[in-house]
């Protein structure tokens, strides 16, 4: 799967056929001389983990509707550890991240901010949202009206600013923008994109239909969080959403979801465990 139809990648950019050093299952560049193993600048390189173990995870987070928590994850595969079984699963759903980073949404989108986290205190609701992290939830429609893709963007806060750059760079230019007025995204038509809007406080059921999907798979994301995860740190919640939406994004697929994952995890730089828990 790194190496289709027998193409061997140089990390030096050479264009030269490999080599195997059957002894060592090491891969040598013909021109450089270079060695590398098939795991090298993947999740997996330097892992002590089993590659088997490896795929038994992905294909777990892969094919369960609801996802699994780290502790079942540990259980099943038999891992020592939970701090190794809970760096599995980042890393995971680091990749399930940068894979749908790619693709932006198009046509028409239902668009809105939401806030996840816990219950706020009174003193909380003096600064809004302080314990909550803002996202925009961007929902790509279908043909019909059905809901295709979806889409999660943390925010710093709700200014107009930052909406708009998420939108910048989760939709693609020349879409058309469904909202519930609020003026990030009257000003989302000065940059090319189309704008359909129901405020909220005019006709609050007429805008809840018209942000239906936002409505509903915001439901389901916070069902998500607390019925398998019973809530998340904040500095992680980005990566949560990231692996609902990537799920979402293929259900149509379940057959193919273990290659598409795999290909994924092979096809993103590595992060460690000193970058996820600073």
């Amino acid at each position: 799967m790194r190496w289709p139809d027998d193409i061997f990648v140089c990390p030096h950019g050479c264009k030269a056929n490999r080599g195997l050093i059957k002894t060592r299952q090491i891969f040598e560049c013909r021109k450089c001389h270079t060695q590398i193993s098939a795991t090298t600048g993947t999740m997996f390189h330097r892992s002590r983990v089993p590659l088997r173990t490896w795929f038994w995870a992905i294909f777990l987070m892969a094919t369960s509707k609801k996802s699994i928590s780290m502790l079942y994850l540990q259980r099943q595969l038999g891992i020592k550890s939970y701090r190794t079984a809970w760096l599995m699963g980042h890393k995971i759903r680091h990749a399930m991240m940068n894979r749908d980073k790619r693709y932006p949404l198009r046509g028409t989108v239902e668009a809105d901010e939401i806030f996840i986290g816990g219950k706020r205190s009174r003193a909380d609701r003096k600064t809004y949202g302080t314990n909550k992290t803002p996202f925009l939830i961007g929902v790509e429609e279908g043909t019909k009206g059905q809901p295709r893709f979806v889409t999660f963007e943390e925010l710093e806060n709700i200014y107009d600013q930052q909406i708009l750059g998420a939108i910048e760079r989760r939709v693609e230019k020349g879409s058309t923008i469904k909202s519930d007025g609020a003026g990030a995204y009257e000003k989302a038509a000065k940059k090319g994109y189309a704008h359909e809007r129901s405020v909220y406080s005019n006709d609050p059921q007429k805008t809840a239909e018209h942000l239906k999907w936002v409505n509903m798979l915001t439901s389901n994301l916070k069902r998500f969080l607390l019925s398998t995860h019973h809530g998340v740190f904040p500095k992680y919640r980005k990566a949560y959403l990231a692996e609902f939406a990537y799920r979402f994004n293929r259900r149509y697929w379940p057959n193919q979801s273990f290659g598409r994952l795999l290909y994924a995890c092979i096809h993103t730089n590595p992060i460690t465990l000193t970058v996820l828990s600073a």
